[in-house]
């Protein structure tokens, strides 16, 4: 029986993403799980879609940066602020430069937008943002609900943008102030699974543990040429290599 190992948000980093999975020893009877953003900022966005969209072990989750693509290709959307601001034009000039026809276009696009929100195992729950006030009941409606094709869904301000989770998990172990947190969250009875997040890098560059609130944060900045990390998600072990 295989591992399983989840990745931090990737962000266009397709050879440090290669790295790690080398310095794993990732094998065909592996899993890989991730926490979403793998696009935007890296310059090799399109290496990353295409390795993730081929590979038959993958279970990925959706990011805010995913969105960002997905509406773009499905609805033509010229989003400045992605652009600009969010590391978008670093993904549109990846699919100009790299001549993405328009089939494998809507091909990237209905993948990036059957990516669940949530995903609930066993022993795990895997979510870009966080799970802010949300309950299991939520999470299990969350993983079966349909995506809009603009991006949006029911529960995607929570799953895909949260912080609250993470920051409050940080402030309760670090005894941190952290200025972006509004109010915080309790910890989610979770019975007895492991929550992987991403979204909010942490301070570090290495993975927050926190075994109060059941989460390992593993958004270590790769998308602010920090540390992209790979995680053991049953023993915690992790790779990291430089972004």
């Amino acid at each position: 029986m295989g591992r399983n190992l989840i990745v931090g948000d990737i962000h266009g980093h397709y050879s440090e993403l290669m790295e790690l999975l080398e310095k794993a020893g990732f094998a065909d009877s592996d899993t890989l799980y991730a926490v979403g953003d793998y696009t935007d900022r890296g310059k090799e966005n399109i290496k990353v879609l295409r390795f993730l969209m081929g590979m038959k072990n993958f279970k990925g989750v959706a990011g805010n940066h995913d969105l960002f693509l997905q509406t773009w290709l499905l609805t033509a959307n010229d989003n400045w602020l992605w652009a600009l601001r969010n590391g978008g034009q670093s993904t549109i000039d990846d699919f100009i430069n790299s001549k993405v026809s328009m089939l494998e276009c809507t091909e990237i696009a209905y993948w990036l937008k059957d990516l669940p929100a949530v995903r609930i195992e066993d022993k795990y729950i895997i979510v870009h943002g966080g799970v802010g006030k949300l309950t299991m009941k939520d999470l299990f409606e969350a993983e079966k609900a349909e995506r809009n094709i603009d991006g949006g869904g029911e529960y995607d301000d929570y799953l895909l943008w949260d912080r609250s989770y993470m920051l409050s998990a940080l402030e309760k172990k670090e005894k941190m102030s952290v200025i972006r947190i509004k109010s915080m969250v309790s910890p989610l009875d979770t019975d007895g699974r492991m929550i992987f997040s991403g979204h909010t890098p942490t301070y570090n560059a290495l993975p927050f543990i926190s075994n109060e609130y059941h989460l390992a944060a593993i958004d270590t900045g790769a998308g602010h040429n920090m540390k992209l990390t790979l995680m053991d998600m049953d023993s915690l072990e992790y790779w990291q290599c430089d972004a």
